[in-house]
């Protein structure tokens, strides 16, 4: 499931990290949130809740492999702490909210790469 250089051929995967990586935490140069701005680059403006993981990708690889808390079915919680933002859509004023944390992760990995996150 991987290329010699490492990286991942399982698009399941490469849709997880479309839609949920953002390492270094993009910044945001206007009066929008990182979330309007983020939701609206990767196709997503409108979804009510979201989560944007701000941590290598290896370290997020390495929940699905051993540093991760097996709960059920494929879900695993990370036993390290992560930094995230929660993006929550605001139907009247139509657009994000959005809390910065460093919390611990709950994923779901198949074949050892992560493919979902309970938000």
């Amino acid at each position: 499931m991987a290329l010699a250089s490492g990286q991942s051929c399982f698009p399941p995967f490469e849709q997880f990290l479309w839609e949920h990586w953002d390492y270094r935490k993009t910044q945001v140069s206007n009066q929008n949130t990182h979330c309007d701005m983020m939701m609206w680059n990767r196709g997503l403006y409108g979804k009510l809740k979201h989560i944007f993981i701000h941590e290598p990708i290896e370290k997020i690889i390495n929940v699905c492999r051993g540093e991760g808390k097996h709960l059920w079915d494929g879900w695993y919680q990370s036993k390290r702490f992560f930094n995230i933002t929660k993006c929550k859509f605001n139907c009247i004023f139509g657009h994000y909210t959005e809390l910065g944390m460093s919390t611990k992760i709950v994923i779901r990995c198949k074949y050892g790469f992560p493919v979902a996150i309970e938000e």
